[in-house]
């Protein structure tokens, strides 16, 4: 048995860290839960919500350590200044007995514990501009630490390995693509009642039928396009309603982001055309996947998509930008377009609108068994990193 620990130790805002998470934790227990134990450490002061969620899955730690500014919080970040690495979170992984560290962006200079450490993307490589220059620096130098120091890094897709290949080719031996699969809990849905459908449309205020985008707000999500999209259908004489959600702030380049969408919107008269949900319950998330026409994911830049990731799962179409990541998630039902290109995104909504008798009805069976290969795929792939981790072998290269 491999005893794996995890530290919630990001912003809960972070919707796609904690789904990821989840989806992980729910593959493993599933299939390799007798080869592996989770276990979770926590904040000591959060919120019930996330020990409902993590509970099924893994072994709950609570601890003030992750307790942002607490007294044992203070004392990891003194000691990692001192040490170059966190001895109090080190001392309390030892007497919890764990042998793996993972996706927790922390590295540990012992024989004893290994450290897998996840990097999403490198979209700093592609998009410098969407950050400021200490924000780079400070990515940068995370991403160099984390790659020397780490026993072994997970990528999300081979487009990230391609990216990590560009900038450190003397440590590809550490990496190691594990593609996730979303699928949150073994009750998943793949059609959605009449009741449903109407309480959730009573919650949101929405009408009639709707393209759905649940993407956090960041720059490189790219709703502008989509936004641009939608002012050419109603310059038709169409009336397209797009709902959104997802965190609505960005911390780069002084957060003003999202003001300017709001801007183009209103500037636009678009305020009848676009949705703005903000964050909402992720089962809600689900239920409007299940509801919408059509998913759009117009992202220039992705690790690996949850919304595709989505799409795929519950069998529904989805309108996704053609970069090279969307492309090798290969969902059944999508239809792919050029980020910089509205019109043709609009053509393509249009076609949507003009005919939505076209919503694919794919069947359950087939889905639930498409589904259930994939995440255990996923788990025995995670479960060979960990095997090949104690076993010392690091020869991944992908």
């Amino acid at each position: 048995m491999i005893k794996v620990a995890f530290l919630l130790n990001f912003s809960l805002d972070y919707k796609g860290g904690i789904n990821y998470l989840k989806n992980l934790f729910y593959a493993t227990n599933k299939f390799c839960k007798d080869k592996v134990e989770i276990v979770l450490f926590v904040p000591s002061d959060i919120s019930s919500e996330y020990i409902e969620m993590f509970s099924p899955y893994a072994t709950i730690v609570k601890t003030k350590v992750l307790k942002r500014k607490s007294f044992s919080w203070f004392l990891s970040k003194i000691g990692s200044r001192l040490f170059d690495y966190d001895i109090i979170t080190y001392n309390m992984l030892l007497k919890h007995n764990i042998n793996v560290v993972s996706h927790s962006y922390f590295v540990f200079p012992s024989k004893k514990i290994k450290t897998l450490n996840w990097i999403p993307d490198f979209q700093h490589i592609h998009y410098p501009e969407l950050w400021t220059k200490k924000q780079l620096v400070e990515i940068i130098n995370s991403n160099k630490k984390l790659i020397e120091k780490s026993d072994a890094i997970v990528l999300s897709s081979y487009a990230a390995f391609d990216d990590f290949k560009i900038n450190d080719l003397n440590r590809q031996e550490k990496v190691c693509v594990l593609n996730f699969v979303s699928q949150p809990n073994s009750d998943v849905q793949f059609s959605i009642k009449e009741d449903e459908i109407k309480e959730i449309k009573q919650i949101y205020n929405i009408h009639g039928e709707f393209f759905y985008m649940p993407n956090q707000f960041w720059s490189h999500k790219n709703h502008r396009v989509v936004f641009e999209a939608v002012k050419l259908l109603k310059d038709k004489g169409l009336h397209p309603l797009v709902v959104t959600s997802g965190l609505m702030s960005d911390f780069r380049n002084g957060n003003n982001h999202v003001d300017k969408l709001l801007k183009y919107t209103a500037d636009n008269d678009l305020k009848e055309n676009i949705l703005f949900l903000g964050l909402i319950p992720y089962i809600h998330v689900i239920k409007l996947i299940l509801m919408a026409d059509c998913i759009i994911n117009p992202s220039y830049f992705e690790g690996w998509s949850s919304s595709v990731e989505e799409a795929k799962t519950v069998g529904k179409r989805i309108l996704l930008s053609n970069i090279p990541v969307h492309i090798q998630q290969a969902p059944k039902f999508g239809v792919y377009f050029n980020p910089d290109k509205a019109e043709e995104l609009a053509d393509k909504m249009e076609e949507i609108i003009q005919y939505p008798s076209n919503v694919v009805i794919e069947d359950v069976k087939e889905l639930k068994t498409s589904l259930d290969n994939r995440t255990k795929d996923f788990a025995y792939k995670y479960l060979e990193i960990l095997n090949d981790l104690e076993s010392g072998k690091l020869n991944f290269k992908g």
